[in-house]
Order: structure tokens, then C-alpha cells, then sequence
């Protein structure tokens, strides 16, 4: 986990929190890796955060959802 923020490019100072994605996914100007894409693909599978009924997954899916 340590490796994910270098990978998406994302500075030190990014919040490890869905929040601090949601920025970075909507409003852009956070990480050039991902602002360099027009469309980002995120694949999760249902272990984890998306096991069962949580509402940090409902939180996560609502942010994936439009367009």
C-alpha cells in the first residue's frame, strides 16, 4: 500500500481518505498521472472494503458513479 500514492502520482501531502480521492478525481490539479488520462478505470474486487454491506464501499461506489 505503501507504493499506490507513487503510482497515481500523488504528492506527500495527499489524505489517505476518500475525500482526498474524490478531490483528486474531480476537481483535478493534484496528480498529472491521473489528470493526464481522460478516462480512469479503477478495478476493485469484493474482498475488503467492498466485502459485505459497508458504507465506506457505498461512499467509494457513489464517487465512481456519473460520468
Amino acid at each position: 500500500m505503501d507504493n499506490e500514492p507513487v503510482l497515481c502520482g500523488l504528492p506527500e501531502w495527499f489524505g489517505r481518505n476518500l475525500n482526498a480521492w474524490s478531490d483528486t478525481i474531480e476537481t483535478r490539479g493534484i496528480s498529472e498521472v491521473i489528470d493526464s488520462h481522460d478516462v480512469l478505470i479503477v478495478h476493485a474486487d469484493q474482498r475488503g472494503l467492498f466485502e459485505g454491506n459497508r458504507h465506506g464501499a457505498q461512499v467509494l461506489a457513489d464517487i465512481f458513479d456519473g460520468t
